[in-house]
């Protein structure tokens, strides 16, 4: 599983380079949700996905993220309960 840990890619989300290492664990342990899109040209990641993670961690990885609005809304509810609760 670490064989590709040393390599190093652009991460687009926290917008500079970073080693694989930290795509594959740093979601609870599991991939980043955009594994694919910032590995697929430097190896196979599908197959190394396949090869590594269950159907249901693969599941958990790519599951769709709430949109940002439901999550506010959520946390607002969240702060509400706690107020309430005081």
């Amino acid at each position: 599983m670490k064989r590709y840990d040393k390599l190093k890619s652009y991460c687009r989300m926290l917008g500079h380079e970073i080693p694989f290492e930290y795509c594959r664990s740093n979601n609870n342990n599991l991939p980043c949700r955009k594994i694919l899109d910032c590995w697929f040209e430097r190896f196979d990641i599908k197959s190394y996905l396949s090869e590594n993670f269950s159907d249901s961690e693969k599941e958990q990885i790519f599951k769709p993220q709430p949109d940002k609005v439901s999550t506010i809304f959520d946390l607002i509810e969240k702060a509400k309960n706690r107020t309430k609760k005081e």
